[in-house]
C-alpha cells in the first residue's frame, strides 16, 4: 500500500511540475547555456523543496486531524481551490524560454539556483497540504512508512520531470523552444485540476 501511495504521489508531483515555471526554465536554460550536468544540478536543487514543503504539509494535517469539522471544511475548500488553479492555468500564457540567459559558474551555484527558486515557490506548501487532505480519504498516512512514501514521492516525482526537461533540452536544444511555443502545457494542467475538482464534488455529494 505504501508503494502505491509513493507511486501516486510521485505521479502527482511529476504532473504538477510539467508546467513551465521558474525551476523548469532554470533547468532548461542552464542546460542550453552550459551543459547537461549543470542542468541536472539545478534539477536536484529544485526538487529538494518538495521534500521540505510536503513534510510541513504532513505536520499541518496531523495538527488538525483530530477535528473532523476542519477536515470536512477543507474537503469542501479543495473544490474551489482546484477550480481556481485550473482556470488560472487555462488562461495563463506560456512563458518564453528563449528570453533569459542565466549564467552559472560552478556546480554549487547551479544547485543553489534550483534550490532557491524551489523554496521561493509559494504554491508548494498549500498544494501539498490540499493534496494530502485529498489522498487521506483513500490512504492511511499515519504510520512512519506511509509518511516516508508521501514525502519521498513528492521530491522523486519533481526530479523526474525536471531531469526530463534537462535531457530534452540537451538533446533538442532548438526544437524544445519551438515545441513549447506551439503547444500549451498550461492548458493541459488546467483541465487536470478542473477534473480533480469535479471528482471531489462527486465524492462529497454523491
Amino acid at each position: 500500500m505504501d508503494f502505491i501511495l509513493f507511486f501516486i504521489v510521485a505521479a502527482i508531483s511529476f504532473a504538477g511540475s510539467i508546467h513551465i515555471g521558474a525551476v523548469n526554465m532554470a533547468v532548461v536554460q542552464t542546460t542550453l547555456n552550459r551543459n547537461l550536468s549543470a542542468g541536472m544540478l539545478v534539477a536536484i536543487g529544485g526538487s529538494i523543496p518538495e521534500f521540505i514543503y510536503s513534510f510541513l504539509a504532513l505536520k499541518g494535517l496531523f495538527f488538525i486531524q483530530e477535528n473532523q469539522t476542519i477536515i470536512d471544511s477543507i474537503n469542501l475548500l479543495i473544490i474551489p481551490v482546484f477550480l481556481v488553479v485550473g482556470l488560472f492555468y487555462l488562461f495563463k500564457k506560456d512563458d518564453n524560454l528563449g528570453d533569459k540567459k542565466p549564467t552559472v559558474s560552478n556546480g554549487k551555484v547551479s544547485f543553489f539556483k534550483g534550490f532557491s527558486l524551489g523554496m521561493l515557490n509559494p504554491q508548494l506548501l498549500p498544494f501539498w497540504f490540499f493534496m494530502l487532505v485529498y489522498l487521506n480519504k483513500y490512504f492511511i498516512i499515519n504510520d512512519l512508512s506511509a509518511r516516508y512514501a508521501f514525502v519521498l514521492g513528492t521530491g522523486i516525482g519533481a526530479f523526474g520531470i525536471l531531469s526530463i526537461f534537462a535531457f530534452t533540452a540537451h538533446r533538442f536544444d532548438k526544437q524544445i523552444k519551438v515545441f513549447i511555443r506551439r503547444y500549451s502545457i498550461n492548458t493541459l494542467m488546467g483541465y487536470v485540476f478542473i477534473t480533480l475538482a469535479l471528482i471531489q464534488i462527486v465524492k462529497i455529494y454523491l
